[in-house]
């Protein structure tokens, strides 16, 4: 695979990322992305059957639970339908990476830790296989 890097072109010149969104189990909204994450609800959305179909090509309503994760705003979409293992995951940084690693533990969470160039990564999974992967590291800017 080879790398290309051209200049900024008009249409990718102002983007500015404003969330992200996954698809969850319902029971993963506390013990995992309140409890560990620090997710932080705003609202509920409803996305109608026919938006869905449009939008994702699933054909069911979905409600979407709003919110911010540590600056980060997130789309929950509260779904029990299985979800096909992906390498989609989210990277993370924290001052305490082993805190969220036994926290993931201890609610029975998947979790994975590697140790390599001296530094320690950990990777944290929701029942849905969402994959965070939490880099120790300072959070100030």
């Amino acid at each position: 695979m080879e790398l290309k890097h051209e200049k900024e072109s008009s249409i990718n010149a102002d983007i500015i990322y404003k969330h992200i969104g996954l698809q969850v189990i319902e029971e993963d909204i506390d013990s995992f992305y309140i409890d560990i994450l620090g997710f932080e609800p705003i609202r509920t959305i409803q996305l109608s059957e026919e938006e869905s179909k449009d939008i994702f090509d699933i054909n069911r309503k979905v409600s979407i639970l709003y919110g911010s994760c540590r600056g980060l705003d997130m789309e929950l979409f509260v779904s029990d339908l299985p979800r096909i293992p992906t390498y989609n995951h989210i990277c993370i940084q924290t001052m305490f990476p082993q805190d969220m690693l036994s926290a993931a533990i201890f609610k029975g969470y998947k979790t994975f830790s590697r140790r390599k160039n001296g530094s320690k990564t950990v990777f944290i999974s929701d029942s849905n296989h969402n994959v965070f992967e939490v880099k120790a590291g300072s959070t100030k800017s």
